[in-house]
Parts: C-alpha cells; structure tokens; sequence
C-alpha cells in the first residue's frame, strides 16, 4: 500500500510517520505500507497526471491532502465515493467549518475525511514587546499598531546584527500566499465570490490586504527570499514575534523556551478579525487496495490516534471529540484559541480554490522579487491582480450553471 503524505514534520515527516505507524502494522502484520513524502506544490503539479498513475497502478492508496482538493479530485474521476464503499464512514462528527469539504457539492456522498487542521495566529514575545510598549495585545490587535510595533522592536534591537521584528514562517522564504489571506479577509477582500462565481482578485479590498501584508517586507520589518540558515527565530531572540499556522506546542506553552509567547489573532486589516483555517484531508484512490487503504484511514483517524499526531506535528485534531479533549487538557490552548477559532474561515469548497491559490502564490512571488530588487510599486501589483482576475474569470465561467 502506497501513502502519499505531504512534509508535515519537514525533513523528520518520512521517520515520525514511520513510527507513528508502528502500532498500525502491529495490529495488521500484512499489511505493508510504502510513505512517500511529497511536497504541496510537488503534489499539485502530480494531481494532473494521477489519474493516467492510478490507471497504470502506479499510483498511491491513500493521500493526505489539502482539504480544497478535494471536489477537484473528484472531478478527476480518482477517488473513492466512501459513502458507497462502507456506509460507516461519517463526518458529522467533525468541526463544522471542516465538513463541508468531505463532500461532492450539492451531494450526501463522502469522499475525503478531515485528519488534522491548523489555522493562523500571530506568537508574540512578550519579554520583547513589553520592552516598547505598556499593552501588546491592544497594540498588536490592529495591523497598524503591529507595524508601529514592528517599528519600536526595530529600533530596539538595532545593535542586534541579523534581528528582524517578524520571523518568516514562509518555508520558501518568500511571502505566504495563505498567510496574506486574513489581511485580504479582513479589508473585505476576496478570491472569489461563489454566489456570483466571480473573481476578486483585482477589487480594492483585495488589493489593499495584500498591500497591507507586503508592507512587512517594505519596510524591512520581515526578511524574505534569504537563505534560511542566516535568519534568526523568536527562540534564538532574532525576530520578536511570528505569524503561523501551527499551534506550537513546544515553544508557545512553555516546554522548551526561557521566555513567554502570548498568542492573539492576526491583526484585524479592517473591521474584523478572520483567520485561515486550513485542514489536511485523507481520501483513498481508486485501485486495488481500497480495503488495506480504507483500514489505515479509519485508523489515523480515531480520535486517540488524531491527538496524538496532532502532538507530533504542532496541529490540532479534527473530530469534534479529539478537538475538545485537545483543548481542555491545556488551560493556556483554550484561551489563546477560543477567540482565534470563533473568527476562523476556510476557502470555499469549489473545483477552482486550488488553482486561485496557485495564482496568488505567483502574485506574491512576484512581488516579493520586486522588493528584494528594489523595484516594487502599487501599479505593478495592480498590473498583477488584473491578469489574474482575467484569468481566473475565464476558469470559473466554465464552472458557471
């Protein structure tokens, strides 16, 4: 049996999964399981030739993927209805904001399960920001007052070679094309209107979250496209404060660190908080190994089994159950994420969300190239979006009723 699961746990994801999968081959000695660690842009560019793979054999049983894919793959023809294929199979029993991307749209049929979620939220040093300021977290609740704070740390550490305010979490180094989307959210942006199946890649709302969010690099708040072994983390004391998806067990309740990390929602770019949720579903590929592939899915998602990955990866379960018994065995998780949780919004359940992602992750490349080249500016973005929003009304207009 072939698994296909993306870098969770970066260079240790293939070794953690390896042993996290111990008590699975305990319990079912014939079953061998092959892991192949794929990256999600790798991912991507395979979702187009998976199904001449699973026709040829070649292709995997089961994969974890981004929970957005999931109405694509479908389309592909690649997945197995698991509705038909064991009635047992459920997920009302999962957070809310995550069912909707289980299903095939307008349908009662299952086709891919939620296995963990993660979801943005900006970690603080405290020790570090009391140093500028009397109250972090009313400074640090709008996007402005955080680059006045950006500003003030800036300052602050100036004799610090190496020092910026905010680390990177971008693991290219560039500017995140998910973390940009609460900045988009808040202003009132979009990626696109499901009502009216429209693009909103060039409306101003969008425009200005973007603006917003490339400001961190503008004014050298935020470092990008360098090589990763030269830049400083908040636990080495080079960067103050990081925004990021993965909840932090280690550093953030104090396992490991010296120092305290406060955790507060991505600040508000307009009237509202939003943070993005993003899930990693599993889902079983059409083939010969439908039951062995279906035995491990049922397996990785048993609440026991969800808590205890979600421990090793710095993510949070999925089930409603495993959620709840996550949380609570942490007084500090429920507080930093109750608020951060009530304002979640993932992308819409629809055939085209990958391929919009796929086109503002090359927006934000290109704009982060312009600035490290000294050669950035709004009318070029503007020039971006208005490409893209050509483009991708001409991929929804054929998705339209």
């Amino acid at each position: 049996m072939l698994f296909w699961i993306m870098p969770d746990n970066a260079e240790r994801t293939q070794s953690i999964m390896e042993d996290f999968l111990l008590d699975f081959k305990k319990e079912n000695p014939g079953i061998d399981i092959e892991i192949k660690v794929i990256n999600r842009a790798t991912l991507w560019n395979k979702i187009f030739s998976l199904r001449h793979l699973v026709r040829s054999g070649k292709g995997p049983d089961i994969i974890a993927m981004p929970h957005y894919w999931t109405e694509l793959l479908i389309k592909a023809d690649v997945l197995v209805n698991l509705t038909e294929f064991d009635k047992t199979f459920r997920v009302d029993n999962y957070l809310e904001l995550l069912r909707s991307h289980c299903y095939k749209n307008n349908t009662s049929d299952i086709y891919s399960i939620p296995w963990w979620f993660d979801i943005t939220a900006l970690h603080y040093r405290e020790d570090h920001l009391l140093q500028v300021c009397n109250n972090p977290q009313k400074l640090l609740s709008t996007w402005q007052g955080m680059l006045e704070a950006c500003k003030m740390l800036k300052e602050r550490f100036s004799d610090v070679e190496g020092y910026f305010p905010m680390q990177n979490s971008d693991w290219r180094g560039s500017l995140s094309h998910r973390a940009v989307l609460p900045c988009i959210w808040s202003r009132g942006g979009f990626l696109m209107d499901e009502k009216e199946n429209l693009s909103g890649f060039n409306v101003p709302q969008t425009r200005k979250g973007i603006e917003d969010f490339a400001a961190l690099a503008l004014k050298g708040y935020m470092p990008i496209l360098r090589e990763r072994s030269s830049l400083g983390t908040i636990s080495s004391g080079y960067a103050s404060m990081i925004m990021t998806r993965r909840q932090g067990i280690a550093m953030f309740e104090g396992q490991k660190a010296n120092f305290e990390v406060k955790t507060l929602p991505i600040p508000k770019t307009g009237k509202e908080y939003i943070n993005y949720l993003d899930a990693t579903n599993l889902a079983l590929i059409k083939g010969p190994n439908k039951e062995q592939a279906a035995l491990l899915l049922k397996w990785l998602t048993k609440p026991e089994n969800q808590i205890k990955y979600a421990a090793l990866t710095e993510v949070f379960p999925s089930s409603e159950a495993s959620f709840e018994n996550f949380l609570i065995s942490s007084p500090i998780r429920v507080q930093n994420y109750a608020h951060i949780l009530s304002s979640a919004k993932t992308l819409p359940s629809h055939i085209a969300s990958g391929t919009l992602m796929e086109m503002l992750a090359e927006v934000m490349t290109k704009i982060a190239s312009n600035i490290v080249r000294n050669d950035y500016s709004v009318k070029q973005l503007e020039t971006y979006l208005l490409k893209e929003q050509k483009e991708a009304d001409d991929i929804l207009s054929l998705y339209r009723d």
